[in-house]
């Protein structure tokens, strides 16, 4: 495929695209609205196109890589496909309603951890999530003086399971005893990975969830007491 082909195509097929949108984490239409292209020093080609997510409005930009065939010394593009987009959607776990039940200091560390973690800086990731965790359990009462792990179990109302989670989870180790056993040293990005799936589900489960019954609860309360009122107002009337 020559690079007016790619153009061309682009202009003509790329209108609307379906995306998770990283601004209001609907999965919509995304509308393009412009494109432009870089050819790399290998004759590799990257398209910009900026698309505008039909619900919340808001601008975001993917891109397209086609790539030179190394074997040719004509051009010759093969389609690679959508590659990147921008800005990067930081967190699968928790949507945006959700971390309004989380105490601040808690959340900034959370989000602190999750643009660390998109960036591929495992460590700083990891001790954000840590961080993060630990806010939390002294939060709901955990003593700060211990250890992470010990500081887990020491909470009573969590399951067994998830205190065995935390136990799996090499990078918890005993934190905080000294800098140089704080299991950072050589982990990756599955590390990062399960240390942010554990710290969301905590999240989940011990401040999102708690709310939203205690929400539910007082809706279907008001509701109740609203349909009783009704009908004794209209017994009134009636008599």
């Amino acid at each position: 495929m020559k690079l007016k082909e790619a153009r061309d195509a682009i202009n003509t097929h790329v209108k609307d695209l379906i995306e998770l949108c990283p601004h209001c984490g609907a999965k919509a239409h995304i509308e393009a609205l412009w494109n432009e292209c870089h050819k790399l020093r290998n004759n590799d080609v990257e398209f910009y196109v900026i698309f505008r997510c039909k619900p919340c409005r808001k601008l975001l930009l993917k891109t397209f890589f086609l790539r030179q065939n190394p074997y040719s010394g004509n051009e010759d593009l093969e389609i690679k496909g959508w590659t990147e987009i921008f800005p990067a959607s930081l967190d699968d776990q928790l949507n945006k309603e959700e971390k309004e039940f989380i105490p601040s200091e808690i959340l900034l560390d959370y989000q602190e951890a999750l643009k660390c973690k998109a960036i591929s800086a495992n460590r700083a990731g990891c001790a954000m999530f840590r961080r993060s965790l630990q806010g939390a359990l002294v939060n709901l009462g955990a003593d700060p003086r211990l250890d992470l792990i010990k500081q887990i179990e020491s909470l009573d109302n969590l399951p067994k399971d998830i205190k065995d989670w935390a136990h799996q989870i090499r990078i918890f180790g005993n934190w905080g005893a000294h800098p140089d056993k704080d299991n950072l040293k050589d982990i990756d990005s599955g590390d990062v990975a399960e240390a942010h799936d554990f710290t969301s589900k905590f999240l989940l489960y011990m401040f999102i969830m708690p709310e939203k019954v205690k929400l539910s609860r007082e809706k279907r309360k008001k509701k109740t007491n609203s349909g009783t009122t009704g009908k004794a107002g209209g017994a009134e009337k009636d008599g």
